[in-house]
This record gives structure tokens, sequence and C-alpha cells, in this order.
């Protein structure tokens, strides 16, 4: 019997909404795995917990960031690395090149991928929206993040004092928004159906998916955005563009694992790369699953095992 183990943060007391959420989805896979016949443990992340496993063990890492740092998520991959054990996701590498939001950018230009353009004083006067370089789970992202041109440096060190990290700010691009998931190998990767963020009743409320809209209930934007998992006919041209996209970037990233991408599409029907996570919720993945019936269960087997042969 294959022994697994779900490694996850540390979940403190008064821990925010985005935390507690990973400890969800480490039992919501435990429950997974034991119905599958897998022999299964929980275990916050500890190195010297980790320096005892056995290693035949595969472990299931959920782990979005080390203890305190979100700019080192990508070191619980290399401490795995670093002590022979199997495990599931994206590398070290990965997660260094996808963490830093800055410089995945840098990359996407150098693989000619469209992404929003970024802000200097140079660049062109409009709407820019101002992000943590290295936070994920929409962390810092308010609407008091969109700013005109002419404000974004004062408005970056206001930002960057308030949350205690690293911003930048690109331009914002006005429109619809998708998300794709996909997994796999390096060399063959699984792309699924594309879904898109519908934001209802928005009006001129700038369209942003914050960290509100994600986590805090009875907010504005999380009783307003909504998931479309179907397609219209007149969009199946941009939704073949979105999975070819996202595969571009599973191979200009050479991703292993599983990944999201998130797009925005422009008032030309241009698609731009808002972002990459190598390290995304399975949510997604599970209602993408619900809709065009395939079996979310086998999914997470497949990651399994695609770590135990590596």
């Amino acid at each position: 019997m294959q022994q697994v183990i779900i490694l996850h943060n540390h979940i403190p007391q008064n821990a925010p909404e985005d935390v507690l959420d990973i400890l969800r989805q480490a039992q919501w896979i435990e429950e997974i795995l034991r119905q599958k016949g897998y022999s299964v443990t929980l275990l916050p992340y500890s190195l010297s917990a980790l320096e005892q496993l056995d290693k035949n063990v595969v472990v299931f890492n959920l782990v979005d960031s080390a203890p305190g740092e979100e700019m080192l998520s990508y070191l619980v991959p290399g401490i795995l690395e670093s002590l022979k054990l199997k495990y599931t996701g994206c590398s070290l590498a990965n997660l260094f090149l996808t963490t830093n939001k800055v410089l995945a950018k840098k990359l996407m230009a150098e693989h000619h991928l469209p992404t929003p353009a970024p802000y200097s004083k140079e660049s062109e006067k409009g709407l820019y929206l101002i992000k943590p370089t290295a936070q994920d789970a929409s962390v810092g992202l308010d609407e008091h993040c969109l700013v005109e041109h002419a404000e974004v440096q004062t408005r970056l060190k206001e930002k960057e004092a308030q949350i205690g990290c690293p911003c930048f700010a690109e331009q914002y691009i006005d429109g619809r928004e998708f998300t794709v998931c996909m997994y796999g190998t390096r060399k063959d990767v699984h792309i699924l159906p594309p879904y898109e963020w519908v934001f209802n009743e928005y009006g001129n409320r700038a369209k942003i998916i914050t960290y509100d809209a994600k986590w805090t209930e009875q907010t504005f934007g999380y009783e307003h955005i909504s998931a479309k998992y179907t397609h219209d006919e007149a969009d199946k041209p941009l939704i073949v563009q979105l999975e070819h996209l996202a595969k571009d970037c599973w191979k200009a990233f050479d991703l292993n694992g599983y990944a999201r991408v998130d797009f925005r599409i422009d008032a030309s029907h241009r698609p731009f790369i808002l972002e990459l996570n190598a390290n995304p919720s399975f949510y997604g993945f599970y209602h993408l699953a619900q809709e065009w019936n395939f079996s979310f269960e086998d999914l997470i087997v497949s990651l399994v095992n695609q770590a135990a042969i590596l």
C-alpha cells in the first residue's frame, strides 16, 4: 500500500481565511486518497519531521509558502528534493520563477507571451493595477490598487508600507477574465477547459477579483462574482486560443505537476496573461470535473502516481 504524506502549512490561531483553506483542502484530499486505498497522514510542515520520513512515501505538497515568507515559497520543494523525497506538484525551479510575478513576466515577454505592460515613468497613460510581487490568494489586492499613471509611484510606496512586502504595477486590462487549469508532466500536459469569472451587476465598479471577493463573505465581490464553466458558441475561437497560450506557458516555464493561468480579454478580444500560479488550489479542477464529467478523484490519484514513478 502506497503511503502518502499530505504536507500543509502550520495553521496558527486566528489564521486568515486563505490559510484556513489550506487545511480544508488537505483534509479533502486525505478523504479522497483514503477512499482509494492509500495510507494517508496529514503533516504540518516541519524539517525535522520530513527528515524522518521513509524515502518510499509520496509527499502531497500543499504548503503554499515557507513559514512566514511568501517570497520563499519555492523552498519546500527544494527541501523535499534535497531529502530525496518524492512529491506532487511543481518543482523548486518552477515555483522560484512563478512566485515572483516580475520575474515571471520577464520570462513571458522573452517567449512572446502576451501579458500586461509593466509600469514605468515613460509608459503610456491610463489605469495601472498595483500588486504584491510574491503574494498569492489575492493578498493585499483591493479596489484602491487601481490607480492612474501619475499616482503609481506614490501609491506603490503606500501599498508596500501597508502590507509589508514589495509590490509592482502593470497596465490594467479592463475586460473579461478567464482561468485555465492544467496538469501533467514536462512532456505531456492536460489542458482543462477554460472557465470565465463573471462580474455580475458590477456597473462602474472596477472588475478586480480582490482578496475580499475571494475570501470574505457578505462583501460585494464575494456575492457578485461567479464562475461560468460552459462555453458560448461565439467564444470557441477564444477558448482555443486560451488553451494554446496555457500550453505555451507550460512549455516556457518547463512545468511538471499542476498549475493555473489567469487571463484578461480586452475590448479588442486580445488575451493577456495576468499570472501563472504553479501551486494553485484544487477548487477549479474539482468544478471542471463536475461540469465536464471526468473524475476529480482519478486526477488526484494520477498526481500521486506521477510523483511515485519519478
